[in-house]
């Protein structure tokens, strides 16, 4: 009886003990210096036959990897990287997770004075809450701007105006290191513009950001984080490019790393000059038309600076300061030709707009770590952005009327001075509870005030103009945001979890001055705000290198200063557009499956996502009862659903000389029927007294959309590589219309020979990067296509020095904190 008790149990466990597996994870860190890196390869090998598993992973940005599901058996671990000499690590699994703590990676200084910049990393790597792309994967970062870069993201798209969308939503937050650093809707065009791609390390995509992260921006964040190295020694680059616009770059970068401090610093020159245009069709229901054609010759200039530095003031005391800034001059001007048949309306405007401004930013950041023990720390932090500058505008227009003796000239001049200034605070705190559960909880705080007066001058030329009352506007705008947040996170074997809650309080104060009007006599729009912003995140490793994540997040979208500026802007005398004071956030929720398989030479990640969105911000137009003119403005009107899958695989061939990372997103929006009965905009309050409405409704409307994005990287003989890039995206449905679909191929071949290397870009081959889109009310229907340009190939050169030296004082060696549940794993 007792045996076949002892007998009965231990038939029972074969089978786990068969199919028994472990985790296999580490630490990777520089061995110099003992900083965490990221984007290492870590693969496993049959001790025996020496035969690779189909188990991979790549290193987060705090140097861990985990293989996930090692059967038992004995292995070798190979830890890999270019510009380092690679580690070997022999384990046994026998159904228990292996920690193999901390491993050094010493800098290969022979391979490093060839490739310190330009050996390719994996592009992509997948975390719980992010995709994080690296540049340094992509040839055409050379040369370029960051919104340029942006635009081979997958999912990302860059208009003709330089506004960046996520997924189709153009409601995305954009920050730099973390930060908002002063980025808002008004200048993040510009400023993206200016800063370029070669200082630029990895791009990070956070489609649902936990509670820890601003609630802003309803399709997520993406994360601009700049190059800072903290390898031992003195090392840099120098590089120089030029293109078929007239246009070019020119840069350094150096560091300075030792025992006690990080430094580095970073110049760059970048001169700009490209041709854009437009062309306008509005039909209306009565048979009349107005048409316009339009082309841009655009010009710039602009000096971007970094620099930061770190002092290890012992062990676990860390102070720094961080900064950049850039000064820019633009200039150019748009030549008009205007047609119309409408009745009592020109036949012929030829309008001449001139621009030309200065953009002045800066942001600047202090700050303190301190560590009590490598299972709790603290960070402090400061910053002070400013963004501003003057610009100058005119308008010349030419009428030309069925009747010769009403032609008239119109001349006007604008002149706008931007100050905008913000101040952020930080402190992020995190505690391992228990070797399961970790804690993060935080303070932020955002307070931003802008201060802009717009004056205009209106005549026949710049001889006999008088100062225009009536277009007067100084707007004054305070914005501040105050946030606690908390998350509990962990991992249990195989499961891994995060929960949070963000509780933001904000306040905004608003004014529009008119000439007549004093800053103690104009009256003040108020809102006082407070929401609470959950976050989920589940991960499940299943057998076989598969992973399972969902996660929910509750978003919003606040309106931002010239949405809400009453201010009548009238430089297309076709359509004019104001802000709208009584505009409220929008707020959605967002749910998301992600599922995620590696391979040895494979990859594939599939995710799927809902988000619905309450009481959207959305753009309409309506011909105004006044004056028979187009207005437009913003307007809280309908609910939407968005619902989509999104693909991403990546494959390679040939031992790795070839590869594809493909992206597909299909995706549909449903905007529920909606109706709105506005007040018009009454340009003459002293001729119409009488207060006319507008009345604008919608039936509920389903529109599928795709998008796709491939790019083809090669690995050629003589040190050469070669990269080729194409997207498409389909047309989609908007509130008043549509926004149509389009197509580009961009290439680029590298050639790295020593400290040297060579770039050649071509950058929109076809010349097919044109943004089409159509507005459909009861009055008319208006189609419209813009482009900014057009096919620029490019020529850059890069010289990479450096005398890489172990410091003085390596950091002890401990085990790693375990602070990041996100595995890392890639194919």
């Amino acid at each position: 009886m007792k045996l076949r008790n002892c007998f009965l149990p231990g038939i029972l466990l074969l089978p786990a003990i068969a199919f028994a597996k472990g985790n296999v994870s580490g630490l990777v860190v520089n061995k110099e210096n003992g900083s965490p890196m990221d984007f290492v390869n870590v693969q496993i090998f049959d001790s025996k036959t020496g035969k690779p598993l189909q188990i991979v992973a790549v290193t987060d940005e705090k140097g861990q990897f985990t293989l996930p599901n090692v059967p038992d058996g004995s292995y070798v671990v190979k830890i890999t990287n270019v510009g380092s000499i690679d580690q070997e690590r022999a384990v046994k699994v026998a159904g228990a997770d292996i920690k193999l703590g901390k491993i050094n990676l010493a800098d290969d200084t022979k391979v490093l004075q060839e490739v310190v910049v330009e050996g390719i990393k994996s592009q992509v790597r997948f975390e719980l809450d992010k995709k994080v792309f690296s540049v340094d994967a992509n040839i055409a970062s050379a040369g370029q701007s960051a919104s340029e870069l942006l635009e081979s993201i997958p999912s990302v798209e860059v208009d003709q105006d330089g506004e960046v969308s996520l997924r189709g939503d153009s409601s995305v937050t954009i920050w730099i290191n973390g930060k908002e650093s002063g980025l808002t809707a008004d200048n993040r065009a510009q400023i993206l513009e200016q800063i370029p791609g070669e200082t630029i390390d990895r791009i990070e995509v956070i489609t649902n950001p936990s509670a820890k992260y601003s609630p802003e921006g309803t399709s997520g964040i993406i994360n601009i984080i700049l190059k800072k190295d903290r390898r031992g020694g003195y090392f840099g680059s120098a590089d120089i490019t030029g293109n078929t616009r007239g246009g070019g770059n020119v840069a350094f970068n150096i560091n300075y790393n030792s025992s006690k401090w990080d430094t580095y610093v970073g110049l760059g020159f970048r001169m700009r000059h490209n041709v854009g245009g437009s062309e306008m069709r509005r039909k209306f229901t009565d048979g009349t038309f107005t048409n316009s054609d339009s082309r841009s010759p655009n010009h710039g200039n602009n000096i971007f600076l970094r620099a930061g530095a770190t002092y290890h003031l012992t062990d676990n005391d860390d102070f720094y300061v961080n900064a950049f800034g850039m000064f820019g001059h633009r200039w150019g001007h748009s030549d008009t030709h205007f047609t119309s048949n409408v009745p009592d309306m020109w036949t012929s405007n030829f309008e001449r707009s001139v621009n030309r401004g200065d953009m002045r930013g800066a942001h600047a950041e202090w700050g303190y770590t301190h560590k009590w023990s490598d299972t709790q720390q603290i960070d402090a932090m400061v910053a002070y952005n400013f963004w501003g500058g003057p610009s100058w505008n005119s308008y010349s227009e030419e009428q030309s009327f069925a009747d010769p003796s009403l032609d008239d000239i119109e001349y006007r001049e604008q002149s706008m001075r931007l100050h905008s200034n913000t101040w952020e605070a930080k402190v992020d705190y995190n505690q391992q509870l228990t070797s399961w559960l970790k804690l993060e909880a935080g303070f932020n705080g955002n307070y931003s005030h802008e201060n802009s007066p717009n004056t205009s001058w209106t005549g026949t030329s710049p001889l006999d103009m008088t100062l225009a009352e009536n277009l007067y506007n100084h707007f004054i705008y305070t914005n501040n945001i105050s946030a606690l947040y908390f998350t509990l996170g962990g991992k249990v074997k195989d499961f891994s979890f995060s929960a949070g809650l963000r509780g933001e309080a904000w306040q905004v104060r608003a004014k529009s001055l008119d000439y007549w009007t004093s800053r103690e006599d104009a009256g003040t729009f108020k809102s006082n705000k407070f929401a609470l912003f959950p976050s989920v995140y589940l991960s499940y490793s299943l057998p076989h290198d598969n992973e399972v994540q969902l996660n929910y997040t509750r978003r919003i979208r606040r309106p931002w200063g010239g949405q809400l500026n009453s201010f009548l802007d009238t430089s297309d005398p076709t359509n004019y557009s104001y802000g709208n004071e009584a505009l409220e956030p929008q707020y959605s929720n967002a749910f998301e499956l992600n599922y995620l398989k590696s391979f040895t030479w494979h990859m594939i990640s599939v995710s799927a996502y809902v988000k619905t969105s309450d009481n959207n911000m959305s753009r309409i137009s309506y011909l105004n009862p006044y004056d028979g003119i187009i207005y437009s403005t913003t307007v809280n009107v309908a609910n939407s659903v968005n619902s989509g899958v999104e693909i991403v695989s990546k494959n390679s061939f040939l031992h790795g000389k070839l590869d594809f990372t493909t992206t597909v997103n299909l995706y549909n929006n449903h905007i529920g029927a909606w109706s709105y009965t506005g007040l018009a905009y009454n340009p003459n309050p002293q001729i119409f007294e009488e207060k006319k409405t507008y009345n604008l409704s919608r039936g509920s409307q389903n529109s599928f959309a795709w998008d796709a994005r491939i790019m083809a990287n090669v690995k050629l003989p003589w040190g050469l590589s070669f990269q080729a890039t194409g997207r498409y995206s389909s047309e989609h449905k908007e509130a008043m219309g549509t926004h149509q679909g389009g197509w580009t191929v961009d290439a680029g071949l590298r050639k790295v020979a020593g400290d040297w290397s060579f770039s050649l870009n071509a950058r929109d081959i076809f010349d097919s990067r044109k943004f089409k889109s159509s507005t459909i009310t009861d009055d008319y229907v208006q189609t419209n296509k813009r482009w900014r340009g057009g096919r620029t190939i490019s020529l850059t050169i890069k010289y990479s020095f450096g005398n890489m030296k172990p410091k003085k004082t390596a950091r002890p060696d401990s085990e790693p904190m375990e602070m990041d549940y996100n595995g890392g794993e890639e194919g």
